[in-house]
């Protein structure tokens, strides 16, 4: 596993980033397993971590007195080890029973949209212009393989049979962009701020355009181990992540990584 350099493990509070007074520092420094997920938490060569994730952690525990170390593993592995109490959390996780029968969540620290990415040069005539259009279309729809994409899209899997046939599912994000670049499939739904990056690594800029709508809007928490976190912990991190809405700190870190106003749009066309 791979320990953060490019934050300190120490986190410092936050009180020049919003001006409060930090709350008292969690019992114990925080393990949090983080992947390898573009703009969230960007990984380079020297094992260093980068992105809107880590920005929020780093203002959330700071300002709620935490210290806190990242280390970099797949998804379900970190799961895994919540539930098994080996780290103690994991970033931008959204709500589920399974989830929760294992682990303790924070109040929403974000939203995440799920929208419809197509090529530029697709003709405005065969766009379809809501999730309802997408699902009775004939359009060939990449994924990525174990995402979520709600409870529409979860409904349209097991009661559309037609839909069901044309969704392709892809090993991981670049590979889902390369495939609608060479058109072998017509449509890619992804998480809005992080399609939008690998699309511009992967295919360069301009080359897909955004859908006007919402596949699937739903917010985001820290997710803690029943096992090894302390109620009172949560406690503190909740009143960190008040505080930073309170002050405009948790949308002043988003922004600069995906417009609040292009999120809010997508969010009202649901």
């Amino acid at each position: 596993m791979k320990i953060l350099r490019g934050i300190a493990v120490w986190a410092v509070a936050s009180l020049a980033i919003c001006g409060g007074q930090a709350q008292a520092a969690c019992s114990h420094a925080l393990t949090i397993g983080v992947i390898d997920w573009p703009p969230y938490a960007i990984w380079t060569n020297d094992n260093s971590a980068s992105g809107l994730d880590i920005e929020l952690m780093a203002a959330v525990f700071g300002e709620a007195g935490c210290t806190f170390q990242i280390m970099k593993m797949p998804f379900k592995r970190a799961l895994r080890d919540v539930g098994d109490g080996r780290i103690d959390g994991v970033p931008s996780v959204s709500y589920t029973n399974e989830r929760a029968a294992f682990g303790m969540y924070s109040a929403p620290v974000r939203k995440e949209v799920i929208g419809v990415f197509v090529r530029s040069g697709m003709p405005a005539g065969n766009r379809p212009k809501s999730f309802e259009e997408l699902i009775k279309s004939n359009h060939r729809i990449g994924i990525v393989l174990g995402g979520w994409y709600g409870a529409a899209f979860d409904k349209a899997m097991k009661t559309e049979p037609g839909f069901r046939k044309r969704i392709q599912s892809i090993e991981d994000f670049e590979t889902l962009f390369r495939s609608l670049q060479a058109g072998l499939v017509d449509v890619a739904i992804n998480d809005v701020a992080g399609g939008r990056y690998v699309a511009e690594r992967t295919m360069g800029s301009g080359t897909v355009q955004l859908l006007p709508f919402a596949v699937h809007v739903n917010d985001v928490h820290f997710l803690f181990s029943r096992k090894s976190v302390k109620q009172a912990d949560i406690d503190s991190i909740n009143q960190a992540i008040v505080a930073l809405e309170k002050f405009g700190t948790i949308s002043r870190i988003t922004e600069r990584y995906l417009p609040i106003a292009l999120l809010d749009k997508l969010a009202d066309m649901q």
